[in-house]
């Protein structure tokens, strides 16, 4: 179930010195509900080292983990689920593999993608980029709220908007029906992630 409007997507690089499991920690104690472990250059074993206390700590707090791409560490540390990039495998395989219960989000850039993902049966998708962002700049100019607003009509899914979302931004993306934001910058930070993320929390919930 997506119970969630926000959605933390990891970058331990940013969070230097202090490490990704203490910043976890932080925003997780504030009340975030749903985290992406988006570490892709870490091989399997330093991913399941890095994912494990990440997952006791997200199931103690009642949160949702999912693991970008990587679904075989995905199911040993018992994550909620995974992230599939726009390009990958196939959303019902990786149903058919783990069963009903594992969420799947998807990365889309367009409408076909996001229809595509739909008919497979994820269960939410993330849309980007919707503003200018130094992050993805392989993806393209900014598709903008209209486009945002667009998709969203033509799809059942919960989509969450990405790209250059700051709390400032919250209300006009979930204005254009978005069911929630993700974010990765605008939380990662050593010094204050804490207090980004209630500030995207509470622009989320003052409308």
């Amino acid at each position: 179930m997506i119970d969630f409007n926000l959605y933390v997507i990891t970058n331990r690089h940013l969070c230097t010195p202090k490490s990704l499991l203490t910043v976890v920690s932080e925003i997780l104690d504030v009340g975030v509900k749903a985290i992406q472990l988006r570490e892709k250059d870490l091989a399997d074993v330093a991913l399941f080292k890095l994912a494990k206390p990440i997952s006791d700590l997200c199931q103690t707090h009642n949160a949702h983990l999912f693991i970008n791409t990587n679904t075989k560490i995905a199911v040993e540390v018992g994550a909620a689920g995974v992230h599939l990039p726009d390009i990958d495998k196939s959303v019902t395989e990786v149903k058919a593999q783990l069963g009903g219960d594992f969420l799947i989000g998807c990365s889309i850039h367009d409408v076909d993608a996001a229809k595509k993902r739909e008919i497979q049966g994820a269960d939410f998708i993330t849309y980007s980029p919707i503003y200018p962002t130094v992050n993805k700049p392989q993806y393209g100019p900014a598709v903008g709220v209209k486009n945002l607003e667009k998709l969203v009509k033509q799809v059942h899914l919960p989509v969450f908007a990405l790209g250059g979302i700051t709390p400032a931004r919250v209300g006009e993306c979930l204005g254009a029906g978005a069911s929630g934001v993700a974010v990765m910058s605008g939380v990662m930070s050593p010094i204050d992630a804490a207090q980004r993320a209630q500030e995207y929390m509470s622009s989320a919930t003052s409308l």
